[in-house]
């Protein structure tokens, strides 16, 4: 069962991305800060995922978690999940592997992450 940390300051789009994510066999722990976040990772480097919000307690937060996963062994897949369209170099420099659109395929996003996993973990 693949585990994803789910970061997002608004609590209702929290509780239904993890509602999504364990209905399609996640296990979920959930961050509703980079603060939080960067805590649980430190503690509880063992993550397949990390999706993040992007702008939280400051408009770039989310970057704040990217970096911090990225230097994680072994790395997990990092997801942006933002309502705010962000440029493809801005996101890949700082480490994501993808960026997703709040609101697009919502139901489709963990389909999606496991693919990503398992692209990783075959190369």
């Amino acid at each position: 069962m693949p585990k994803a940390l789910l970061v997002d300051d608004e609590d209702a789009i929290l509780r239904v991305l993890a509602q999504v994510f364990e209905k399609d066999g996640f296990t979920v722990v959930t961050a509703n800060s980079a603060r939080q976040a960067k805590a649980i990772l430190a503690e509880e480097a063992a993550f397949d995922a990390v999706v993040t919000d992007l702008r939280m307690e400051s408009p770039l937060a989310g970057y704040e978690v990217v970096k911090f996963a990225s230097k994680l062994v072994p790395r997990p897949v990092i997801v942006i999940l933002t309502a705010f369209p962000v440029p493809p170099a801005d996101w890949k420099k700082a480490g994501a592997d993808a960026l997703c659109v709040k609101g697009m395929n919502t139901f489709g996003l963990p389909k999606e992450l496991k693919a990503l996993i398992r692209q990783r973990t075959s190369s």
